[in-house]
């Protein structure tokens, strides 16, 4: 489609020129005698860049820039062109917005190739644009898939925290209470981050809650999961996840875990990971995964994250060792919801660096007594 230009000067004469030379060289020429004018024009007509000149009669350049700048009339690339080579007048356009400015006459190549450049500017300027309008929609997005940080029920607390490295990632958790005191817990990442990532982690929230109504055996979830994403996600895309099934009467807990990072299981003073782990989500079409056990006890906590934790450094460039934050949950005389607390105020310490999308998660089971 041809770029569209609006020149505006009092000359005729060289509004005429103007218009002569820009439309041989493609573009739809709109010109305008003034700045009233021109503002009139630009309320209903849409350019891509504009034309301005320096010293008119009731609004000169500054005015008119000035205008359509403070009233948000228009934000397109204004190239300012002026008989008078006034260096303080380039220097005031330059302040009010003008991404150049130009003297009369001047050679025709260079006029087009700075209008050119201008063009490009303003496509750059409309694609950040619909870029801040795609962050805000997918922002929206990804606060609907999650549920709610805190869950609990008679037998089991869950405690989640989830943040993005810029503002979406592609971190994903959930939770359901099925009947009969069972739930289930999910965590995932979705290789890559901003937008792409967090579409994709709504695409793997769907597949999950979908593989649910066929099956609540973790390893057939992740078998489903991994035959759906892996027609559907991008070749170079992958997924790790971790899914549970705790039973909360009998303490059973039935686990799946597909390239992510062992959970930490902390019982009394002791820190163990859960051992068991499959290849992550998508690559491997046909690929089956395991189902494992584990037997929980009352007190009993199981601390999840992405591996964004396992990438935190110090301000020294130091390698933290996840254990450090597990360590965290060993304390049996403040409440878990305290400790978590704890937990993300550490992880956002000014003293710790991040690289990546961060989300932990911790399942206890609760004391019958």
């Amino acid at each position: 489609m041809n770029k569209r230009i609006l020149v505006i000067d009092d000359d005729a004469s060289i509004r005429s020129l103007m218009k002569k030379i820009l439309s041989r060289a493609g573009y739809i020429v709109f010109t305008a005698s003034g700045g009233r004018e021109a503002i009139e024009l630009l309320e209903s007509v849409a350019v891509d860049l504009i034309i301005l000149d320096m010293n008119m009669p009731e609004m000169n350049g500054l005015e008119v820039l000035h205008y359509l700048r403070s009233k948000h009339i228009s934000a397109k690339p204004v190239l300012m062109m002026s008989g008078v080579p006034d260096s303080e007048l380039r220097v005031e356009s330059y302040k009010l917005g003008a991404y150049d400015f130009i003297t009369k006459p001047e050679q025709t190549e260079v006029m087009l190739k700075r209008i050119e450049n201008g063009i490009k500017i303003g496509e750059m300027t409309d694609f950040n644009e619909f870029m801040k309008v795609e962050l805000f929609m997918a922002k929206k997005l990804q606060k609907y898939i999650f549920p709610e940080p805190l869950f609990s029920t008679e037998d089991i607390d869950i405690l989640a925290w989830t943040q993005p490295l810029s503002d979406i990632g592609g971190d994903l958790f959930d939770y359901i209470h099925f009947r009969e005191n069972r739930v289930m817990f999910f965590i995932a990442d979705v290789s890559g981050h901003s937008v792409s990532a967090s579409m994709f982690t709504a695409i793997v929230k769907m597949v999950f809650r979908n593989a649910l109504k066929m099956t609540e055996d973790p390893g057939g979830v992740m078998t489903i999961l991994n035959r759906e994403l892996s027609a559907n996600l991008p070749v170079e895309s992958f997924v790790t996840s971790f899914c549970g099934l705790v039973d909360g009467t009998s303490g059973k807990l039935y686990y799946s875990n597909a390239g992510h990072p062992n959970p930490m299981v902390i019982r009394g003073d002791s820190v163990e990971e859960l051992s068991g782990n499959d290849p992550f989500l998508g690559p491997i079409k046909n690929q089956v995964f395991s189902t494992y056990e584990f037997d929980m006890i009352d007190g009993d906590r199981i601390f999840l994250f992405t591996d964004g934790l396992t990438d935190i450094i110090t301000d020294d460039f130091k390698q933290i060792d996840p254990g450090i934050f597990a360590d965290i949950f060993r304390n049996r005389e403040v409440p878990v919801f305290e400790l978590f607390d704890e937990l993300v105020k550490k992880v956002n310490s000014p003293e710790y660096i991040k690289a990546d999308d961060c989300t932990v998660m911790v399942v206890e089971k609760k004391s019958s007594s």
